[in-house]
């Protein structure tokens, strides 16, 4: 359990109002990672939204061959810096990561626990319109940035 104050400090908890912040904190707690760990790895069940204090993570992509020849290519997908959160595939169905993530540099994260949020949205419709924007917010962003990097790679 983390001090629902410290979720609080984020705009992305913005929209949780006191007892739902309350919940969610006693759903997280805070984890140290060093350079190399993986958080969490692209098409596994995602369990748990993060959400980054210090450090880095880096979001990359396997690309594989659907043919069978077992070629799999690692692509850069992105990072996520310190305020940012991870994993927002445990919101959202099916609720499977679509990318790894790694932790590139010494870290402190919030590992929130998605079954409690889904409990949480499930019984709260205007919780989960909110939450689900903040999601989009996020997924937008990070739409933005691949972006740039498909147009950076053509010039």
């Amino acid at each position: 359990m983390v001090s629902p104050e410290l979720l609080r400090r984020y705009p992305f908890f913005s929209v949780f109002d006191d007892a739902a912040l309350n919940k969610v904190a006693m759903a997280t707690e805070e984890v140290k990672c060093a350079s190399g760990d993986v958080l969490f790895e692209a098409d596994q069940p995602a369990t748990y939204l993060y959400l980054l204090l210090e450090g880095t993570l880096e979001l990359s992509i396997v690309a594989a061959d659907r043919h069978g020849q077992g070629i799999r290519k690692l692509f850069h997908a992105g990072e996520i810096d310190a305020g940012e959160v991870a994993g927002v595939s445990a919101l959202v169905a099916p609720c499977l990561y679509t990318a790894t993530g790694e932790i590139t540099a010494p870290s402190r994260l919030l590992r929130i626990d998605a079954q409690t949020l889904r409990e949480l949205c499930a019984t709260d419709p205007r919780l989960d319109a909110a939450l689900m924007h903040a999601v989009a917010q996020a997924t937008m962003r990070r739409l933005h940035d691949t972006r740039v990097q498909l147009l950076a790679a053509r010039v």
